[in-house]
């Protein structure tokens, strides 16, 4: 095999490594920009946003438990071409309970210490 097709064979490899390791350890994540992040979770290839206050929701309207957030945006995405995958949120701590909201099939809630907060989807999305 000559010299330049085992360079190119390793060229190929490379690429296709990095692409590979590049969506299992989420690269997209990373860049230089300073972003100015919503309040807002993505669970089931939707996102749900809560307003600047959060809204407090009443404990009997609470459904079954859909999820956890498993990763926090806000502090470790600087790459403003960051695609949200299903448990990301902005500003909730990794854990944050999310549950099914009885009387709203477009929101859901989280689960802060014992109280539970809105967060509904944008249906114009």
């Amino acid at each position: 095999m000559s010299k330049k097709i085992k360079i190119t064979i390793i060229i190929i490899l490379t690429v296709i490594s990095l692409l590979i390791l590049g969506n299992y350890f989420r690269f997209d994540r990373f860049g230089m920009s300073f972003i100015s992040w919503v309040d807002c979770i993505q669970m089931n290839n939707t996102k749900y946003y809560s307003n600047y206050d959060r809204t407090p929701i009443d404990s009997s309207f609470i459904g079954e438990k859909v999820g956890e957030v498993k990763f926090k945006v806000s502090k470790k995405v600087h790459n403003p071409s960051y695609r949200f995958r299903d448990g990301d949120a902005t500003f909730l701590e990794i854990g944050t309970e999310v549950y099914s909201v009885k009387t709203n099939n477009n929101a859901i809630a989280v689960k802060i210490d014992d109280s539970y907060y809105l967060y509904e989807a944008d249906t114009a999305e």
